[in-house]
């Protein structure tokens, strides 16, 4: 009890002394250690919380990651709290007032929409980041351990210290608020950079410095200079001082690539896997490009060795690789073995003026997810062997360990397995010895993660690799790293490691150079050699891969992780001085991001080769964010690489490609049997299905629907009747412990209706689910033709409303416009004539299919106010003939109109009689008018012009 009383007096202590006001603030040292310390979990068993470090004091946090930040008066008056993010408000007494997106019992938060937090007079705000709530601890600490008011405590060097500890005693801190990206691209000799002051007071005297140079500040604390670059990479250090004192500093990153005017590339990646089988022809190969031409694509980069191992051609004299039709995974089996994709795609590419580019998985020789293995089987010494938390420190062959039981999708080999990287070797050799392909691409030429390889054979190479540098193997794998629970910690190789792997990348690509090289020579061929690479460089060391220039010097402006592994050895593993081009998957959601990733891909290749941004397709499927993006990857590289075709929408890729808006010119539209008065808004026809999509598929897009698992799909056979569903009850119940395969079969004249939503939404899959039945009827079709109408203005008070509509599937279709049958020809065009309404009108269309209906579309025009002037241009485009009798008409419209305008001046000046007498006037000989139209309707003049003029002069007399 007595050591009990000591801690609860020591703690109370501490507590007093942490309330204490310090009128003499420290200043906080680099070498210091900040801790902030939670509520203990019970005070009765320790009167100590669990604490966590703190990254950053009153310091931007831009473009940062995996964090706790802390936040001062000092640095603003409220701080910007993302959703996902989490934030704790704490009061000058160290109380908390707040916790933003807090846990409930553990779990992840109900995340609270973005919002801004006020930072309480004399209190601080807490702000921590991380990409992941599962296995990082940055958010997970602040929204676990904190609640409404807990006491909580900060630590410096282990000591309990108040607030002010961390504060300047300056008043507001001074920032940079810049408009730039700080990473960016750009084409000409000179970049334009503008800003603003953060905690801008009039009172204090501010100095801005661009690398020493002092710039010029407006009234209200705004900038704009403009700063010249030189060809590479441009470091532009800001400097921010109040009252003479330093700030804050900031660094732009820009990298000037001289404009190029060739015409830019754009590469369309076709996975085997998820596509191959849709060709079963020659002509559905030849169909597919012709598509991708019309589109903007220029070279094909075909996956001819898929993770799986199979190959996509048949001259296979060198491996005696199984061929793709001997797949017999439900999602992958199908495919014809009588045709050589390989040979179809370059015979058919070339003819269309397209390139072909042979993307080998070089050291992906199976597919866990899917149970396939080409050859793996057949050589488990050439399989990795990894070292992970889960199998308790044991080095286990990938299937054997548990992470390769629960959660791996591809089983890689050892890059440095002899006997593997051959093969690889064989196989790139069959392609360009028995293929006329236009170049070879290294796609998964890597390690499968950090913890691969660590087999005998890597452990013997990497001996040998630390004798050649006087080092010595003595722990192992301790010396490389060893587990904490799932934390990894390095050990004192693991610098070496990294960079011994890298090695082994990067004399594979050195082998592939010189055997294309050897066909480029003693053939006469010009054969490339490109790479896929992630072009999140700063983390792809973790995959063995160096895909810098080995010119290139790293900066620390450009703030990576694992710093101290760039030096001049590593440089020299960097592999890009092997390739002819190179591909970075710039996967990114927003085009800032993607300029970000371009500008870092340009700075590490030192502009040594052509590099092509990769998009992402299923990222970018908004038309808007599509164009932005690929307009950011064109602007700043050599063009694009799109993957892959299971997700290419080719109307907009085309679209975005050309940089012009893109408008959807039809709707589609299901029946719904659950709701005969109501139908189903399909998103698109004939489209790779992507996230938040309902599309429909008939046979002209392919044998089957080439969906995955997680969708809901239902069948419609050629009567018109679902014959299948697939997912409904996963998708009723929201159960998906077991999901059946989509890649329905589609019916010969029937279709299929597949829906897919973004992770974790239920409203496209749920609407197929619950709307459909097997053995329902269902009807289908496509109606165009309205967006030539839709927000269009017309000068007359009718109008011919044309449109086509094309049923999907079996029936008949019937149209009305406005409550009227349309015209409705047999090729499913229609014509309704709308009567309209000066100003807004709504033109309602409703197209049924054999009695169910599958459209209603509502379509907006404008009809000008009827004037003479109106009249007299529709006169003027009317049918009459002689022209004579135009003539008279027209005078007689003059004539009203001069009696018209006569009476408006005698009302003006209160004539009113007189007003009368030329008002009575000017209608008479409209009324003329209207008897000369009458008299030679259906002669001289058309009956239907006859019949709208009549309608316009009669709604002039109204008025």
């Amino acid at each position: 009890m007595k050591y009990y009383r000591q801690i609860s007096l020591l703690v109370s202590l501490l507590l007093i002394i942490g309330l204490l006001p310090i009128s003499i603030s420290a200043e906080v040292s680099g070498d210091d250690f900040i801790e902030v310390e939670a509520a203990p979990v019970d005070p009765t068993i320790s009167v100590e919380g669990p604490r966590h470090e703190i990254d950053f004091i009153d310091e931007s946090i831009e473009g940062k990651s995996d964090f706790i930040a802390l936040y001062t008066e000092e640095f603003a008056s409220e701080i910007l709290v993302k959703k996902f993010w989490v934030a704790v408000q704490v009061d000058q007494n160290n109380q908390v007032l707040r916790v933003v997106s807090q846990s409930n019992s553990g779990s992840a938060p109900i995340w609270e929409d973005e919002q801004f937090l006020a930072v309480p007079e004399g209190g601080y705000i807490l702000l921590a980041h991380d990409d992941s709530w599962g296995t990082k601890n940055f958010r997970k600490y602040l929204a676990t351990n904190f609640k409404a008011n807990d006491i909580i405590k900060l630590r410096k060097n282990g000591e309990v210290v108040p607030i002010s500890e961390f504060m300047k005693g300056d008043g507001l801190l001074a920032g940079i608020q810049l408009n730039n990206e700080l990473m960016y691209t750009v084409t000409e000799q000179q970049t334009d950079i503008s800003g603003s002051i953060k905690n801008f007071e009039v009172d204090q005297t501010y100095q801005l410095k661009a690398n020493g140079k002092e710039i010029g500040l407006a009234a209200d604390g705004t900038f704009s200079f403009t700063q010249i670059v030189d060809i590479g990479t441009n470091y532009i250090d800001l400097e921010i001082y109040k009252n003479d004192r330093l700030h804050e500093t900031q660094s732009l990153i820009v990298y000037y690539k001289e404009t190029q005017t060739e015409e830019k590339k754009v590469f369309l990646w076709i996975e085997q896997g998820p596509n191959v089988r849709r060709f079963q022809s020659s002509e559905d190969v030849y169909n597919m490009l012709v598509e991708a031409k019309d589109a903007g694509v220029t070279a094909i980069a075909l996956d001819v060795k898929g993770v799986e191992g199979f190959a996509a051609y048949k001259e296979n004299d060198l491996t005696g690789r199984p061929y793709v039709s001997e797949m017999t995974s439900p999602a992958r089996a199908g495919s014809n073995p009588n045709l050589d994709i390989l040979e179809e795609f370059i015979t058919h590419s070339h003819s269309l003026g397209l390139e072909v580019h042979a993307a080998i998985n070089v050291f992906a020789e199976g597919s866990i997810a899917h149970n396939e293995y080409a050859v793996l089987n057949d050589h488990l010494d050439w399989e990795e062997e990894v070292y992970r938390y889960e199998d308790s420190g044991e080095i286990l062959r990938l299937r054997e360990s548990d992470y390769g039981k629960s959660g791996a999708l591809v089983a890689f080999v050892n890059p440095a397995n002899s006997e593997a990287r051959e093969y690889q070797l064989d196989t790139f050799e069959e392609v360009i010895k028995n293929y006329d392909v236009d170049g070879v691409l290294l796609d998964r030429g890597r390690y499968d993660n950090y913890f691969a390889d660590f087999s005998d054979e890597s452990k013997v190479q990497f001996e040998a690799y630390l004798k050649g540098k006087g080092k010595e193997l003595t722990n192992w794998p301790e010396d490389v790293f060893t587990y904490n629970g799932s934390d990894r910690i390095d050990g004192p190789l693991i610098d070496e490691w990294f960079t011994y792997r890298s090695s082994v990348i990067k004399s594979f690509t050195s082998e592939v150079r010189e055997l294309v090289d050897s066909y480029n020579v003693t053939e006469d061929r010009d054969v490339l050699l490109s790479s896929y690479v992630g072009s999140w460089y700063e983390s792809y060391y973790l995959n063995g891969v160096n895909w810098a220039s080995p010119t290139f010097e790293y900066n620390e402006r450009m703030k990576f992780p694992h710093e101290s592994l760039y030096t001049e050895e590593y440089a020299n593993t960097g592999y890009t001085e092997n390739l002819d081009f190179l591909m970075i998957g710039t996967y990114q959601t927003t085009a800032n991001e993607v300029k970000k990733y371009i500008t870092q891909g340009n700075i590490l290749t030192d502009g040594k080769l052509p590099l092509y941004a990769g998009m992402a397709l299923v990222n970018v499927q908004e038309p808007a964010v599509q164009r932005e993006v690929f307009q950011a990857g064109l602007a700043n590289t050599d063009g694009l690489m799109l993957f892959d075709y299971s997700q290419a929408n080719f109307p907009v890729i085309k679209a975005s490609i050309n940089n012009e808006l893109y408008l959807k010119d039809y709707q589609l539209g299901v029946s719904n049997p659950k709701d005969s008065s109501s139908f189903i808004e399909g998103d698109f026809l004939n489209i790779n299905r992507n996230d938040g999509n309902i599309n429909i598929y008939s046979n002209t897009f392919g044998p089957s629907t080439a969906t995955n698992k997680w969708g809901v799909e239902a069948v419609v056979d050629e009567s018109g009747q679902v014959v299948k569903m697939v997912n409904k009850r996963q998708a009723m119940e929201w159960s998906w412990g077991s999901q059946e395969d989509n890649n329905s079969l589609i019916p010969e004249g029937g279709f299929v209706i597949s829906a897919q939503d973004p992770s974790g939404s239920r409203e496209k899959r749920q609407t197929v689910a619950f709307a459909y039945d097997i053995g329902d009827e269902v009807r289908a079709a496509l109606l165009s033709g309205f967006l030539d109408y839709e927000g269009q203005t017309f000068n007359n008070l009718s109008v011919d409303f044309n449109g086509s509509v094309q049923v999907v599937g079996t029936g008949e279709a019937e149209v009305t416009v406005n409550g009227t049958d349309a015209v409705l020809d047999e090729n499913g065009d229609f014509s309704s004539n709308v009567e309209l309404q000066p100003g807004t009108n709504e033109i309602e269309v409703v197209v049924h299919v054999d009695g169910h209906k599958t459209h209603y579309k509502v379509v907006e025009v404008f009809a000008e106010e009827v004037t003479l002037d109106v009249v007299r241009e529709a006169i003027e485009v009317a049918d009459i003939n002689p022209n004579g009798i135009k003539n008279a008409i027209l005078a007689q419209l003059d004539n009203a109109a001069r009696d018209f305008k006569k009476a408006a001046e005698y009302m003006d000046r209160g004539e009113e009689e007189q007003a009368v007498k030329h008002q009575e006037n000017g209608n008479k000989k409209l009324e003329k008018i209207m008897g000369i139209i009458e008299q030679h309707a259906g002669k001289h003049i058309d009956k239907d012009d006859a019949a709208e003029l009549i309608r316009m002069l009669e709604l002039v007399l109204s008025k």
